[in-house]
């Protein structure tokens, strides 16, 4: 995908606007998330990586019986130029989604996640009172021959009332996932092989 390419993001900000919810396949190329996905892979078997908590600042809490993946956060300061690459693409969808859906987007915040055969994420909100300023996640899945017997679906509940209305979503390499943080309901269903994305979300300012 190229990053000038303002049809694809105008796409992805519209599907938003109208459903909530977004899942578009091969938004990145091959090569790049092959590259992405080298990195992820590299630092999580250099120990670089730390246990997902739940809650935040003095409120987080280790709780593997709700989550148990782990992740590395990525400093927009100090990026790699893959990453980098990726960030500017990112920026061109916030331009977007801020034309289109008037969400006054400030900037990007993101991880890379591992979850490790058997690891899930049990269903939950990305907003709540203690980060109202996340309001659009982007989750970009990095793996490669991904099956459906390999498990770890993203599973998106579409009606909040209703428990049987749900979407899973293959995480395969290269597929973008973006939805309003505040409305979807969603977990991650467990894996039996290493699934590794990168998750992140655009916030309003916080001050």
């Amino acid at each position: 995908m190229k990053t000038s390419d303002d049809e694809i993001f105008d796409q992805i900000a519209e599907t938003i606007g109208r459903d909530g919810w977004c899942v578009f396949q091969n938004f990145l190329s091959d090569s790049l998330t092959s590259q992405l996905a080298s990195e992820c892979i590299t630092s999580w078997q250099q120990g670089d990586f730390r246990r997902a908590g739940v809650g935040f600042g003095a409120q987080r809490q280790v709780r593997p019986e709700i989550r148990s993946d782990h992740v590395m956060w990525l400093d927009p300061l100090q990026l790699s130029p893959i990453q980098q690459s990726y960030f500017d693409i990112l920026e061109s969808l916030r331009l977007a989604l801020n034309r289109r859906l008037f969400l006054s987007l400030f900037e990007y915040e993101g991880h890379f996640a591992i979850y490790p055969p058997g690891s899930f994420y049990r269903k939950h909100l990305d907003q709540f009172k203690a980060v109202q300023y996340r309001i659009v996640t982007c989750i970009l899945y990095l793996n490669t021959d991904w099956r459906a017997e390999d498990g770890g679906m993203l599973r998106m509940y579409c009606d909040p009332d209703d428990e049987t209305s749900f979407l899973d979503v293959l995480p395969k390499g290269g597929t973008l996932v973006s939805f309003l943080s505040a409305e979807l309901y969603h977990e991650v269903l467990p894996a039996r092989r290493d699934r590794a994305s990168i998750t992140g979300w655009f916030k309003t300012r916080t001050t």
